[in-house]
């Protein structure tokens, strides 16, 4: 059939999922062949699963959009983070595919060999990868999936757009900054409560003395948010024809927090001047919907330009979880929409506190209810 190892990757992880689905579906000759579950859900790292033809277990496939024009790659924590978390899909698998859009890396491949002689002699489910220079061989030898994706409308039309994250990814990972308390809960003793209190007493003194010099210090500071993180949105215009008069709308799907322009927070008496310095900003954020909007001042991009959005910063739940984007993009005559991953892996910081009780019954080691921000001065970046 002829595909030209140039064939264009898919705009965007859904059109990705569809394809490897219809690709791995022919190739198994498994019309049962689906996608696992819908948007936000946990999926253990599988898009997609079935039972190929005269097999007994189910094979699964992890799809990974990458930008084509970076050649950003699988790196080996996120081929572990996906191996660990196929491991939990019910019931076993007895293959794990890793399909990408990202060109062949010889090294990554090594790796993944690596893993999967491991994997076989622990008595777990292979794994392989699959660049993607693979997936177009592939394509080019069913003529189903041939004919469905040429056929398709995946090339240059006269209106296109690719909306991602940095380097033009379709997922990224966040990872938060929280502080928990972990508090010793001792039985009271005479002696002990009485020197107890004299250290309370030295500590107080010492912590007003801390708190006056901190005062001091902090008129003129900058504090750092680490509880916030960054991100920002790249639409490319992958068509012919210019867009024209465009802006997007993004909102969220699972627990945001709070979005900010900047996760620092300058105090002092030129406040107000740094504040007014600031440049004219392409994102308005709505913290009441937790949605924003995007709308370039040069209100034009030309086929194939890219333009960037300025940061965003996002306060996610302190929790391991998927919050879902939904992007939509209205132009003068064109329109468009999808969806973008953040995977949230927060990080605790631990702070350790001691309290005396007079029940033994209470004596012990627990985590504290509340969960903090991680704040900082930025001098201690």
């Amino acid at each position: 059939m002829g595909a030209s190892l140039s064939l264009r990757r898919p705009n965007n992880w859904q059109y990705f999922e569809t394809l490897c689905k219809k690709l791995w579906g022919e190739i198994w000759n498994c019309p049962e062949i689906k996608k696992n579950g819908r948007a936000g859900q946990a999926q253990h790292g599988i898009d997609v699963y079935g039972i190929p033809f005269g097999e007994s277990n189910y094979y699964g496939i992890q799809c990974k959009g990458k930008d084509e024009y970076s050649n950003k790659q699988f790196n080996e924590e996120e081929i572990n983070n996906e191996i660990e978390k196929a491991k939990l899909f019910q019931p076993p698998l007895k293959k794990l595919y890793l399909a990408t859009t990202a060109v062949k890396d010889a090294g990554i491949e090594e790796l993944v060999r690596k893993k999967n002689i491991e994997n076989i002699n622990k008595g777990l489910f292979e794994v392989h990868i699959f660049s993607w220079e693979d997936i177009v061989e592939l394509i080019d030898e069913n003529k189903h999936t041939h004919d469905f994706y040429v056929n398709g409308q995946n090339y240059k039309t006269s209106k296109s757009v690719s909306v991602t994250f940095k380097d033009g990814l379709n997922e990224i990972y966040i990872k938060p900054k929280f502080k928990k308390t972990i508090i010793h809960s001792k039985q009271k003793d005479f002696f002990e409560d009485t020197f107890s209190k004299k250290l309370e007493a030295i500590a107080h003194q010492h912590n007003h003395l801390s708190d006056y010099l901190f005062t001091s210090k902090s008129l003129n500071s900058t504090k750092v948010n680490l509880s916030y993180c960054e991100f920002y949105f790249q639409i490319h215009n992958t068509g012919l024809d210019p867009l024209e008069e465009y802006k997007l709308f993004f909102d969220f799907e699972g627990d945001v927090h709070d979005l900010k322009k900047s996760n620092e927070e300058y105090n002092g008496i030129g406040a107000n001047i740094v504040s007014a310095n600031r440049h004219i900003t392409n994102v308005y954020l709505f913290t009441e919907s937790m949605s924003v909007k995007v709308v370039p001042q040069k209100n034009i991009l030309v086929g194939d330009d890219i333009f960037t959005s300025d940061s965003i910063y996002i306060k996610p739940s302190a929790t391991n979880y998927e919050i879902i984007v939904n992007w939509k993009l209205i132009s003068k005559d064109f329109k468009d929409e999808g969806k973008l991953k953040i995977i949230v892996n927060p990080e605790f910081e631990k702070n350790y506190k001691s309290i005396i009780v007079e029940d033994p019954k209470q004596v012990g080691i627990k985590e504290g209810d509340k969960i903090e921000d991680v704040i900082i001065e930025k001098d201690d970046l």
